[in-house]
């Protein structure tokens, strides 16, 4: 007893002396103010330093148009800090209106964002352009099922496997075709007036958001719709001042009226086909586009090996066009990574690149989070969302060390519930240490946005917080570029054309960014 008595007493006295030891002041140091004003801006003075983009040395020009920018966005996070109305702490779907209103977002909506990389096929252009011209198209069915699930298909004739109804004679039905026309825009958005009572937890809106894609999938799949679709898509890019995206689709094979299915390879070569006619009529807007093909996640080991299988055909047959491989779905819900590791290894001896969503989660320590290890140690390029890699320094250390960038969804993160407030999102610790990021939109289509404005507007007034300026959104878009599937030669291609608007944003920002030229986009 007096051996343990004696121990107990060391260790309270060792823990004792080191709580004081805290208190004491370290060697040289003086309780004067001056030198402690000293080291605290040079404290600040280095945070300053290592936020995003601070690197960037802006020219004469730009240094007016970032005074134009920051005073716009001063008078806002101002305007936010004093009355707590601000924009990016607030559900986006409940505040779409004002941030179209807001200077800083038409100033960023007139400023050349590069590319986005983080794009998902079915829900790429908005939800109202759909109702208003897809479901207005001849032979289109609609039916629900046994879950009140909604479907669309296009048929000659319809088949049996569902009680299809005529979607024309539906609305005829209506005395006011704008009611049918919004219930059709309720299925096919998560837009609503009140999301936190539509949506309380992160499996409720994930179950809603598959039966978005329920709905979605057969509309646009349908060849000729699936054209029309991509076409418009990449024109609300386009018109948003991105000249490149890169998006993500399961591929389900395009279908024509009669029924018949096209193979992958054919399905594959009509995305490539659109893409080029869109470039060709749009030269001077566009760049291009790429296919990263993302089945699902919640499957078997056998079919993720004909998940590679079709992949490496794929990647044969269009080298230029498809950029990589994926898997995508609930990560809380689906398999994680690891337990494909056999078969996702053959894409890194196939040479293919790989972009996989990983620690989509508010977890820790559970294999969902632990995705983002195994994302790194695949090979990723980048990673889709990244939200827990501030919970694995030795991953965020390893995807530093490897230039492995985050693609940061911040509206998507906030509307499928991982975080409620955006200056909570961990993307702000890392924008504050100048990890490398790219922000992307997810998809835009789902839930009112357009583009990849809104997405950049969250970033710089979240994560950037009040000091984060014209530098931060130029080291975006160039990051975005630079983190590109595209090969040295093309890269410096896009790179040139971007350079090209962004000087000619510039040199117009007196005028340009004034606010009778800056309206409010909106969308079609």
């Amino acid at each position: 007893m007096m051996g343990l008595a004696w121990g107990v007493c060391c260790l309270l006295v060792v823990a004792a002396g080191a709580r004081a030891g805290v208190v004491h002041p370290p060697a040289g140091h003086t309780f004067n103010t001056s030198d402690y004003l000293q080291q605290r801006r040079a404290i600040l003075a280095q945070e300053q330093t290592d936020i995003l983009g601070q690197d960037q040395v802006l020219s004469a020009e730009e240094e007016e148009a970032n005074k134009i920018l920051m005073a716009a966005k001063d008078a806002e996070m101002e305007d936010g800090f004093q009355t707590l109305d601000f924009l990016p702490s607030k559900n986006f779907m409940t505040v779409i209106q004002q941030m179209e209103e807001s200077q800083v977002f038409k100033i960023i909506r007139q400023m050349p964002k590069g590319a986005a990389l983080h794009l998902h096929d079915t829900a790429l252009a908005s939800a109202s352009w759909v109702v208003q011209e897809l479901t207005y198209w001849p032979h289109l069915y609609m039916c629900y099922d046994t879950d009140d699930h909604l479907f669309f298909r296009f048929f000659e004739k319809p088949d049996t496997s569902c009680a299809w109804e005529l979607v024309s004679a539906v609305r005829s039905n209506y005395v006011d075709p704008s009611e049918f026309d919004a219930m059709l825009f309720s299925k096919l958005s998560l837009l609503t007036e009140d999301p936190n009572e539509k949506y309380p937890d992160i499996n409720t809106v994930w179950s809603i958001f598959q039966g978005y894609f329920i709905a979605i999938t057969d509309l646009v799949m349908y060849r000729p719709a699936w054209e029309a679709y991509l076409y418009h898509a990449l024109g609300e890019f386009a018109d948003d001042n991105v000249l490149y995206v890169e998006f993500r689709g399961t591929l389900p094979p395009l279908y024509e009226l009669n029924g018949t299915r096209l193979t992958e390879e054919e399905s594959v070569a009509v995305y490539r086909d659109t893409t080029q006619r869109f470039v060709n009529d749009n030269p001077d807007r566009f760049f291009g586009a790429r296919f990263i093909y993302a089945p699902p996640r919640g499957v078997d080991n056998a079919t993720v090996h004909e998940y590679v299988s079709l992949m490496k055909r794929l990647k044969k047959a269009f080298p230029d066009f498809v950029a990589g491989f994926d898997l995508v779905g609930q990560e809380d819900k689906g398999e994680p990574l690891i337990a494909f590791v056999d078969e996702l290894l053959q894409l890194s001896e196939a040479d293919i690149r790989v972009f996989y969503h990983a620690g989509e989660t508010n977890w820790m320590g559970m294999e969902t989070d632990d995705n983002i290890i195994d994302a790194l140690l695949l090979n990723a390029s980048r990673i889709g969302h990244g939200y827990a890699l501030v919970k694995h320094p030795e991953a965020k250390a390893l995807a530093r060390e490897r230039d492995v960038p985050m693609e940061v969804c911040p509206i998507s993160n906030q509307v499928l519930k991982l975080v409620e407030d955006l200056r909570n999102h961990p993307a702000a610790g890392l924008v504050a240490e100048g990890f490398p990021i790219v922000v992307s939109p997810d998809d835009p289509g789902a839930w009112g946005a357009s583009g990849l404005s809104y997405d950049m507007y969250e970033a710089f007034m979240a994560f950037g917080g009040a000091k984060a300026d014209l530098r931060f959104l130029k080291q975006l878009a160039i990051n975005s570029i630079n983190y590109s599937s595209l090969d040295d030669v093309t890269e410096y291609d896009l790179m040139y054309k971007w350079v090209e608007k962004w000087n000619e944003f510039v040199a117009k920002a007196p005028t340009l960014l004034a606010e009778k030229h800056c309206q409010p986009h909106r969308r079609s």
